[in-house]
């Protein structure tokens, strides 16, 4: 810390705003190695105004192992001023190619009164570099790499960001429809997986104070949260209470940007928590950019599901059925997961979502779907019955001329076929009975 502050100098200039009417395409990208000799040059695709839309891209990336270049190709549409910038905490070079090669314009830091060189949108050093200049209608290279060849300062984190004009938009993918940064906003992650869950491209204002608020619920145990990105974050955990648990810093478990955050926990109750991200102040403003969360050691939440399921089939622990979980009364979709049941239909799953009212919807893959509505998940859920009704071939949530077609085309057929509704083995006069007789039932 005392380092960073004294030689990290924050730079004046200007904030990353809008300046078109309609929102860009924000194109997202992850370095693709080895593009380290202009002929295996990443192709980030065209930059600017085409055809009405404006694309703009964000590449994230790192300079690995010493000695390494990275180098991009982009299109321009049409004659006009562009602009190549690099966010790192440590020291970047960048430069502007043609297409055959040949050296356009270089810059590693800021200079001063040139707002044409060097990164003006970061706060928290004067050597991140960027380009902004005018280009004729073609293509062109990019090449980053770091001011020294080896050593620690030569391996870093950084995000590449190419547009036209001189500003770019600020965008930031979790708050499209509105904020994230009070308690009452935070962006709900979902569902975490069982192993890890990462909250991916998140971004910061530059030279702002954003705050960014995410809402997770695990189980008794532990958590762990980082940050990985270009910039200087600062991380808070909150229990339900919004009461602060932990915040961090700087943190070494990224080598190539270590003034990005972990807290770790242990011992936590089961609930809900609230982490936020912010970006460290320094003198010209807060750290901003990209950045992801990676949330691990955490116990998920298992809410176990049990029941039965009634359906005309032979071999029924051979069947594979899918459970949905909606928002009650409605159709968007929390959960998906697939589980087999006993031979007699009798079953047990579970889902990690959080506790709400929902509704859960079973299907098999020739029936129709069945729905048990206003189900509580605050707690495990048993009882459940799904009778399903066999004879929708081609999953159209209906038993019509569709599926009676299907079977009689593969009448006769031996072996596995999705027209053999009983799994006997064969297409033949019980799997047609079946359709006919439930001909016209609709699923939920």
């Amino acid at each position: 810390m005392m380092w960073r502050r004294a030689v990290l100098l924050g730079c004046l200039g200007l904030f990353w705003g809008a300046v078109i009417a309609q929102p860009p395409q924000i194109a997202i990208l992850n370095e693709q190695e080895s593009n380290d000799i202009i002929s295996l040059a990443n192709d980030i695709g065209a930059v600017g105004i085409q055809s009405g839309t404006r694309r703009i891209v964000v590449v994230r990336a790192l300079i690995n192992p010493d000695n390494d270049v990275d180098w991009y190709q982009f299109t321009v549409p049409q004659s006009g001023t562009y602009t190549v910038r690099v966010d790192t905490t440590f020291d970047s070079v960048v430069g502007i190619y043609t297409a055959s090669g040949t050296l356009i314009q270089e810059n590693d830091d800021d200079v001063p009164n040139n707002n044409n060189l060097g990164n003006r949108d970061t706060s928290f050093t004067n050597a991140d570099s960027g380009i902004t200049r005018t280009l004729s209608a073609g293509t062109y290279l990019i090449q980053v790499r770091s001011i020294v060849g080896s050593g620690d300062l030569a391996r870093l984190r950084y995000t590449l960001r190419v547009f036209d004009g001189s500003t770019a938009p600020d965008y930031d993918p979790y708050e499209v429809d509105g904020s994230n940064d009070t308690f009452a906003t935070a962006t709900e992650v979902g569902a975490l997986a069982d192993d890890f869950t990462l909250i991916p491209n998140a971004f910061l204002t530059y030279r702002q104070t954003d705050l960014d608020y995410y809402r997770i619920e695990i189980g008794a145990g532990n958590l762990t949260v980082r940050t990985y990105g270009a910039t200087d974050t600062i991380v808070t955990v909150y229990n339900a209470a919004f009461n602060p648990l932990e915040n961090n810093d700087d943190d070494p478990h990224d080598p190539f940007n270590p003034f990005t955050s972990r807290v770790a926990l242990t011992n936590l109750p089961a609930g809900v928590y609230y982490i936020r991200v912010e970006g460290f102040s320094y003198s010209g403003g807060r750290a901003g950019g990209w950045y992801d969360v990676l949330i691990t050691d955490y116990t998920p939440v298992r809410r176990n599901i049990s029941g039965q399921i009634n359906f005309d089939r032979q071999n029924l622990q051979t069947v594979p059925f899918e459970m949905q979980i909606l928002e009650a009364g409605s159709t968007t979709l929390l959960y998906t997961r697939t589980f087999f049941t006993n031979s007699t239909g009798a079953f047990t799953t579970y889902t990690n979502i959080r506790s709400g009212t929902v509704d859960i919807a079973v299907r098999a893959p020739t029936s129709l779907v069945r729905k048990v509505r206003n189900v509580s998940l605050n707690t495990d859920v048993s009882g459940l019955v799904f009778n399903l009704v066999n004879g929708d071939i081609n999953a159209d949530n209906v038993i019509d001329d569709a599926d009676l077609l299907a079977v009689l085309f593969a009448f006769g057929q031996t072996g596995a076929h999705e027209a053999d509704l009983n799994g006997d083995g064969v297409v033949d006069d019980a799997d047609l009975l079946t359709v006919l007789f439930n001909f016209g039932i609709t699923g939920d």
